[in-house]
């Protein structure tokens, strides 16, 4: 797993959640709808997709929404501790990660899905 996709400075915070079981082409159409927004609006953004009062070109994503909802949450913990006020979010981006299979028989069986998302935040104006 290659580094962050940006230079993290010291008034920032990073968070990556490994191996999620979702579809990496949903992340990224919802990662690229939540980048650059306020820490507050992205997590309103995603608990509306949650509860369908939104969509994203006729699709709610819930599943999706609901993992990177968890990564945004513990961003927002991570800059409470290091002191970081009103976080925006400076990059977010989805990557795929490994494709675990379950096996049925000899040859057959179901590939499963897994995504990494890295998350960076940085602090907002007041």
């Amino acid at each position: 797993m290659a580094g962050y996709p940006v230079e993290v400075g010291e008034k920032e915070v990073t968070v990556a959640g490994i191996d999620l079981p979702i579809s990496t082409k949903n992340s990224v159409i919802v990662c690229r709808k939540i980048n650059k927004m306020t820490l507050e609006k992205a997590k309103r953004f995603l608990v509306d997709l949650i509860e369908k009062k939104t969509d994203i070109n006729g699709k709610h994503y819930t599943k999706t929404a609901k993992e990177i909802l968890k990564i945004l949450e513990s961003g927002e913990k991570n800059a409470e501790y290091r002191g970081i006020e009103n976080p925006v979010i400076k990059t977010i981006s989805a990557e795929r990660g490994p494709t675990k299979r379950r096996r049925r028989r000899t040859r057959f069986g179901n590939k499963m899905k897994s995504t990494h998302i890295k998350l960076v935040l940085r602090e907002g104006k007041k």
